[in-house]
């Protein structure tokens, strides 16, 4: 398997960080301003008190959400507080992603590289990867860092007298990046895919979220898109060449709609989250209630209505608790469960041991644990209501005469890692999807 990968790399800091974390930093901040940003959530950060307002939201609420950030003052403090502490890795879905798929053989990976830093180097899994010559990469600007807070179910600390607990557990990204909202593709990138696309099978992309409301040149977040839908344009042209593209946390809905809507027609599938697949119902002009509660005839309805809307190809919607694809044209079958049943089975590996998947080891390791309790209950759910087929731990069938398969999560009780699982996830649900393809 060859595969192409965009367009996003960074370095990820990673931290655990716990209540305790949370009430010291509360001493450094202004009271009145922070309970003003809780309640109306500035999705920037600009000062000390914007990073907590949106660490405790998310805190609160479980929810994971990346917001940039545009103040020196605060990345000075977050590097001085946590960067020594935390765990360094290469970042970026596409660097996560393209790591995965190293670990898993893949026997070419080729990513877009804009700012291949020493460390970045050092990060990227050496075994298939085709990296650009150093001279080739952009340098001289501050490397580009995503600090990746990271916080646990059942954590709890003291918000000026309202004990705060911790629902569930996620993560919230404060970011520093000056290259990867740019979409830049890099010309070596831009040329070996050129030059070699008839070898390859398909490719992922991932990193629109990373676009901007404004630019300082000038430029539109339409204007950074453009070249990259140029070049997914160019790929479209080989008949049977796949394409996955991951969405992600928008700064705003009008990016997420304006993305959704480019990249329709154009991929293959679309992957999002629960959170993202809310955001995009509401700002699309059909919010439906129960998207955030997991109620899954309510996401399968969205998903419908996102694609009945724009005429994409399919969506996969991927949960804690369940993962589920909808497709108006794909007969979604055996095949695709077993692909994302192995992703599945990637995510919880690399969620138990903090470790990229083994193959080898794969099947053994995942033995131990068991399908979400909640998640068999939803897939029940929808199965009794449209008849669909069981097929192992999944089902399939027809919902609103639109395609779909379904099948509940794996549970790690006591995870290693909780950041970078979407993108194992995907990376290997794609990577399985396009081998079962070609055997058949």
């Amino acid at each position: 398997m060859n595969i192409l990968c965009g367009y996003n790399a960074n370095i990820d800091a990673v931290y655990r960080i716990t209540g305790r974390d949370v009430e010291f930093i509360l001493g450094e901040v202004d009271k009145k301003e922070l309970l003003m940003k809780i309640e109306h959530q500035p999705d920037i950060i600009n000062s000390l008190e914007d990073f907590l307002a949106g660490l405790i939201h998310c805190m609160e609420y479980g929810r994971g959400a990346e917001w940039f950030i545009y103040s020196r003052d605060v990345l000075d403090f977050l590097k001085k507080r946590f960067f020594d502490r935390a765990e360094i890795r290469i970042g970026g879905n596409m660097g996560i992603m393209a790591n995965v798929l190293s670990g898993l053989n893949v026997d070419m990976i080729v990513p877009n590289v804009v700012y291949l830093s020493g460390t970045q180097e050092a990060l990227f899994s050496k075994r298939g990867m085709v990296l650009p010559p150093k001279f080739e990469s952009q340098r001289g600007e501050e490397e580009p860092v995503h600090f990746v807070f990271d916080f646990r179910q059942g954590d709890n600390f003291d918000l000026y007298g309202r004990r705060i607990t911790v629902s569930r557990e996620n993560r919230f990204i404060a970011t520093f990046d000056k290259f990867n909202p740019q979409m830049t593709i890099s010309s070596f990138f831009k040329q070996y895919a050129t030059a070699h696309i008839g070898e390859m099978d398909g490719a992922v992309v991932s990193g629109f979220h990373m676009l901007q409301p404004s630019y300082p040149d000038g430029s539109s977040f339409e204007e950074k898109l453009s070249p990259v839908l140029a070049q997914i344009d160019e790929w479209n042209s080989m008949p049977g060449f796949y394409i996955h593209a991951e969405l992600g946390h928008f700064a705003t809905s009008d990016i997420a709609r304006h993305v959704f809507l480019k990249l329709a027609g154009r991929v293959d599938s679309m992957g999002l989250n629960e959170d993202e697949l809310a955001t995009l119902t509401q700002k699309m002009g059909f919010g439906i209630e129960g998207i955030h509660e997991m109620d899954i005839s309510a996401m399968f309805q969205a998903a419908r209505n996102c694609i009945k809307g724009c005429l994409a190809r399919a969506l996969v919607v991927h949960s804690r608790d369940f993962v589920f694809c909808l497709s108006a044209s794909d007969n979604l079958n055996e095949q695709k469960i077993d692909a994302i049943d192995f992703g599945l089975k990637c995510a919880a590996y690399f969620a138990s041991s903090g470790l990229l998947p083994d193959r080898s080891k794969l099947e053994e390791r995942c033995s131990q644990f068991t399908r979400s309790e909640y998640g068999n209950l939803q897939v029940k759910r929808i199965k009794s209501i449209t008849g669909a087929k069981q097929y192992g731990f999944g089902i399939y069938g027809i919902f609103n005469e639109y395609y779909f398969c379904a099948i509940p999560t794996l549970v790690v009780n006591e995870p290693a890692v909780t950041v970078g699982l979407g993108d194992t996830f995907t990376a290997s649900s794609f990577l399985r999807l396009l081998e079962l393809r070609n055997r058949s």
